[in-house]
């Protein structure tokens, strides 16, 4: 199995293709609309550091943009301490690697400050005029965590929530006990694990946010569609893939033998595991990208 940070770098490539970039354009116009001397952003859960890469490579601010990114796994950190700096200068920018810092500059003046931080940045204290929280909103008790992010916010704050899990993870070429296999996965989601969270993230996200001070500013579909071309799987998507599987696995490997026979999921992932190996395997994985605003207190 892909390593986990092996897997959040090989995604990168996957989001960039599959945002929506509808909301992804409301989100950078909002943060725009909030430039004054700078931009103060802070990432929930920034794992390699993907959304800062994405941001520092796509858009250009006319402030200096400073922005924390905590995670609650060193090895994130470390992994992004490492990975970040090459995809910034692979996006043009010139690095100053500090102590306690990363500064990105750019030919034409874009700079980006970053702080790269082990902690839980929902006790984060310091406000923002925004938070990222990508991939993260279906693995926590939603309401309390919206309650906590809004403390991280200004009035008037952006919160953007993309790659929220909604719901469906689907595979072709179809299999008989497909369906069993995707109700007892996203079971596992909202009553046996021991996180938290949701199989249905995204659209609890849409009904949650009014209630916890937010208005819903813009959401949207985000699909991971992985699937082989002509000479197998592109970029990375292949790692994905591949995680995606164990990950179910070891998921069902929790039910009790009544409810999933072992040899029928063993017989499953052997099917799954050869037609990811002769690049004949699909999967389509939904999710909602979200971007919400916060009222006044």
């Amino acid at each position: 199995m892909p390593s986990k940070i092996a897997y959040l770098a090989a995604k990168r490539s996957l989001e960039d293709r599959t945002l929506d970039r509808g909301v992804w354009s409301q989100f950078v116009a909002g943060l725009e609309d909030r430039a004054e001397d700078s931009l103060r952003i802070v990432e929930v859960g920034p794992g390699v550091g993907s959304m800062i890469a994405r941001l520092a490579s796509w858009e250009s601010f006319s402030v200096p943009v400073s922005y924390r990114a905590i995670d609650l796994d060193p090895a994130c950190i470390d992994a992004a301490r490492t990975q970040l700096p090459a995809w910034l200068i692979e996006a043009g920018y010139t690095i100053d690697n500090r102590a306690d810092r990363i500064v990105a500059t750019s030919d034409d003046g874009q700079r980006f400050e970053i702080t790269l931080e082990t902690g839980d940045a929902f006790l984060e204290s310091d406000e923002a005029d925004a938070v990222i929280a990508a991939a993260v909103l279906d693995l926590v008790d939603l309401e309390p965590a919206l309650s906590d992010l809004r403390g991280l916010l200004d009035d008037d704050g952006l919160l953007f929530a993309p790659c929220t899990f909604d719901g469906a993870t689907k595979f072709a070429p179809s299999h008989d006990i497909d369906d069993r296999i995707e109700r007892l996965y996203h079971h596992h989601m909202d009553e046996i694990r021991d996180q938290p969270g949701s199989s249905t993230g995204g659209r609890d996200l849409l009904r949650v946010a009014p209630e916890a001070g937010f208005d819903v500013l813009a959401a949207g579909g985000m699909d991971w569609l992985i699937r082989p071309h002509d000479e197998g799987y592109p970029h990375d998507d292949a790692i994905v893939l591949e995680h995606l599987l164990e990950t179910i696995g070891g998921a069902l490997e929790d039910y009790p033998t009544e409810t999933l026979d072992p040899a029928d999921l063993e017989g499953w992932l052997d099917v799954r595991h050869t037609q990811l190996e002769c690049s004949e395997l699909t999967a389509v994985v939904h999710h909602l990208d979200v971007l919400l605003e916060t009222g006044a207190r």
